[in-house]
């Protein structure tokens, strides 16, 4: 057998293979022999039939198979002797067959790219110091005390606070804008949820009032073509509420969950909560810097077919209900961002795995089983989720995890990094 291995580019490969015409010659024989034993033929005694019969009838498919198998066959003796490992699927396409000569196909893979080094040179990195105040505890016991909150019609022109039901369409230049008529829009006056002045134009209005609001689009309003442009709204309100918050005390601690009914204790168990999701978002930020960086510092040149199958995986996890199902009814821009996202993905996850080799990091178990103690801890029944997570697969998903956080730990060992304060509303794109 010959072999010739053509670097296509630096991830795909092109195998020539020449096979000795007698391997396909003596596999299209046993199989004719194999036939002539089984087939049955009316004329002819079982195991009778005429090699000359068989071949007649059934020759060409069992040349067919035998240069299948000697081709499939064939091409993993080469890839195992070349040390090569597709990612995708070998592409084969065979040369015309000539009489007595020998068997020459091509195969056609990607394969993962060479990574010499990873640079892991990292400038700029900043480290984000977020403390939790007292006002971010206040804002979610607000946010509480909304949940808990009831609204009673009232018989009075409407003030800050109250929530309204309203019908409303809009004229955009004298046009009316058909795709704008909402009925029964629950709207809360201060929420500033409409366009400016929108909500103030309601303050006083009654049940049955209908009012024509007449406001202008922000110049940075999200739709270009309506930026700085007059529209008038006409508004129909069909009701009034008055909002009944609850107070924070003993009673509305209790029926948060709080056993001891203390307000301060549901403070502190907020701002713990409050923590944990800091300490998160820290984390988030201070890696995607890291893997910007990583990325800028080692472009790759990654096999199209795996970012195809991330590409797939992103669009899964985005659009659940479509899972496994073709992409078709997405825009072509929005396909590019998936193609886009993946090929991140891709490229750090082979910078990940190569900078874990060169530095002989292997996965702490410590670490992957307070791992999913955590997580369990979460759940109703911890030890049954501890089970449930230790199984093979789920298992190697959080591994999968916990090398990332140790990789991320060697690399930030040692550098420079500049420490930038933070509020929590801040870090969570709160606006204050």
């Amino acid at each position: 057998m010959q072999i010739t291995v053509e670097n296509v580019s630096k991830v795909e490969r092109r195998l020539t293979i020449v096979v000795p015409v007698n391997q396909v010659e003596t596999l299209y024989e046993q199989k004719i022999g194999h036939l002539a034993k089984k087939v049955a033929i009316k004329g002819y005694r079982p195991g009778k039939v005429p090699k000359a019969t068989i071949e007649q009838r059934y020759g060409e498919d069992a040349r067919r198979e035998a240069l299948s198998e000697v081709m499939g066959r064939t091409l993993l003796e080469a890839m195992e002797e070349k040390k090569l490992h597709p990612v995708s699927t070998p592409q084969i396409e065979p040369k015309p067959l000539i009489p007595n000569q020998p068997l020459e196909f091509t195969a056609e893979f990607e394969v993962l790219p060479d990574i010499e080094k990873v640079n892991v040179s990292l400038t700029g990195i900043e480290k984000l110091a977020v403390e939790v105040t007292e006002e971010d505890v206040g804002r979610v016991v607000e946010q509480l005390q909304k949940q808990y909150t009831k609204w009673t019609l009232v018989d009075r022109p409407a003030q800050w606070k109250d929530r309204l039901v309203i019908n409303f369409s809009a004229d955009y230049e004298g046009k009316p804008d058909t795709e704008s008529k909402t009925q029964n829009f629950p709207l809360e006056l201060g929420s500033q949820t409409m366009l400016p002045h929108f909500e103030e134009g309601l303050l006083g209005v009654k049940v049955g009032d209908e009012k024509t609001l007449k406001l202008t689009f922000p110049a940075d309003f999200e739709r270009a073509e309506s930026a700085g442009k007059p529209v008038e709204f006409a508004v129909e309100v069909k009701q009034v509420l008055e909002a009944d918050t609850p107070e924070v005390d003993d009673a509305f601690v209790k029926k948060l969950g709080i056993k001891s009914g203390k307000v301060d204790d549901l403070k502190e168990q907020i701002k713990a909560s409050l923590e944990l999701e800091r300490d998160r978002l820290v984390k988030e930020k201070l890696k995607a810097q890291v893997f910007r960086e990583m990325l800028e510092n080692n472009p790759l040149e990654v096999p199209k077919s795996l970012v195809a199958r991330e590409a797939n995986h992103i669009h899964d996890e985005i659009y659940a209900e479509h899972r496994g199902h073709d992409h078709q009814g997405h825009s072509e821009q929005e396909m590019t961002t998936f193609r886009e996202a993946a090929k991140k993905r891709v490229t750090l996850g082979l910078l990940m795995t190569e900078y874990a080799k060169q530095a002989d990091i292997k996965v702490d178990p410590d670490r992957v089983t307070k791992r999913i103690q955590e997580i369990a801890a979460s759940y109703e029944h911890p030890p049954e989720v501890i089970v449930w997570l230790s199984e093979k697969e789920r298992r190697a998903g959080i591994e999968a995890q916990v090398m990332e956080d140790q990789v991320l730990d060697r690399l930030l060992d040692g550098i420079q990094t500049t420490e930038k304060t933070m509020s929590y509303a801040e870090l969570k794109g709160i606006q204050a």
